[in-house]
């Protein structure tokens, strides 16, 4: 199960531990990330495992697999919670969509540079146009 986290405050560290936590990145675009499994909560600050991600043909990219591989991941106040997942796979699908909103965010921009150059070009030949 996914769940995204409108108010840090509805969470307490009970409900995420041993769950897939991922943050909001700053970007211009959709964005979690930083994914980690929770392994203990200390008032309002999470201890962190990283886990270990691999190649995976099915998302064509490094992804998380439930292994049980883990190396330290730190820690972070539960006030930076924005999604919570069950499983690996969840947790992939959410990447997966930063990644799908990423390309469509430098897709617009492309598209609209071309629009900009494209009237930049009709508007040169109607001013010589209008200047014959």
């Amino acid at each position: 199960m996914i769940r995204l986290i409108e108010d840090p405050s509805e969470l307490a560290g009970e409900d995420v531990a041993g769950k897939y936590i991922l943050r909001k990145l700053n970007y211009h675009w959709f964005a979690y990330g930083k994914a980690a499994v929770v392994t203990g909560c200390r008032g309002a600050i999470l201890s962190l495992e990283r886990e270990e991600t691999v190649f995976s043909e099915r998302w064509g990219r490094r992804a998380y697999t439930g292994s049980g591989r883990r190396y330290p991941g730190g820690k972070c106040p539960i006030s930076t919670v924005a999604c919570v997942c069950d499983t690996p796979d969840d947790v992939n699908a959410v990447i997966q969509l930063d990644i799908d909103a990423q390309t469509e965010f430098y897709g617009l921009i492309a598209r609209t540079e071309a629009k900009v150059r494209a009237l930049a070009a009709t508007s040169g030949r109607a001013l010589l146009t209008a200047a014959e």
